[in-house]
C-alpha cells in the first residue's frame, strides 16, 4: 500500500510538472517589440499626437530644441524626468515639486537632477537613447517600448510588459 501511494504521489508531480512546462512561454523581444508599437501607436492614435519615430522604434516629439550640444557615448548626462506609464499612471520623478504635485512625494528620497554615464547600463536602455536624441538644455517627451524598459519583469509599480513615457529635459552634457 504504502509503494502505491509513492508512485501515485510520483505520477501527481510528474503530470504538474509537465502541466506547467507547457504553459511556460519564453520572453520572445521580437514578438514584444511587435506589440509594443502596436500598442504604442494606438496610444498615438488616441491621443492626436504627431511623433517622429528612432530608429530604434522609440517614439518621441521634441518639446524644446536645446543648444545643439549632443550626447555621445561615455558623456556624463544630467536630467530632471517624470516617468509615467501609457495609461497616466504618475510612476516617478527627479523633481521634488512634481512629486508632491503627483502624491508621489517621499521624505526619504532626495529629489535633485539625476546623473548617470551615457552608454553603461546604468539606465534602462531607452532612457539613455532617449537622451542621445536630445541636445543640451532641450527637452522631450519619449514612448519607450517594454523590450527597451524593463522588458517581462516587474519593477516596482511599473507591470512586466510595460511601455514607458518619459518627459526628460536634458541640462548639461559633461564630455
Amino acid at each position: 500500500m504504502k509503494r502505491i501511494k509513492i508512485l501515485l504521489g510520483l505520477l501527481m508531480i510528474g503530470v504538474t510538472l509537465q502541466s506547467c512546462s507547457n504553459d511556460f512561454e519564453p520572453y520572445d523581444p521580437n514578438a514584444q517589440l511587435a506589440i509594443d508599437i502596436e500598442t504604442i501607436d494606438s496610444y498615438v492614435a488616441t491621443n492626436n499626437l504627431t511623433v517622429k519615430t528612432h530608429e530604434t522604434d522609440i517614439r518621441y516629439i521634441i518639446d524644446e530644441e536645446g543648444n545643439g550640444k549632443t550626447v555621445a557615448l561615455g558623456d556624463t548626462v544630467y536630467v530632471n524626468y517624470e516617468l509615467t506609464l501609457l495609461d497616466g499612471s504618475f510612476i516617478d520623478t527627479n523633481v521634488e515639486q512634481t512629486a508632491v504635485d503627483n502624491g508621489i512625494f517621499s521624505a526619504s528620497r532626495t529629489y535633485e537632477r539625476f546623473g548617470f554615464i551615457s552608454g553603461r547600463g546604468m539606465v534602462i536602455l531607452g532612457f539613455d537613447i532617449s537622451t542621445q536624441i536630445l541636445t543640451e538644455e532641450g527637452s522631450g517627451t519619449f514612448l519607450i517600448p517594454s523590450v527597451y524598459g524593463y522588458q517581462d519583469l516587474q519593477k516596482d509599480r511599473i507591470p512586466a510588459n510595460s511601455n514607458l513615457k518619459f518627459k526628460i529635459t536634458l541640462l548639461e552634457v559633461k564630455k
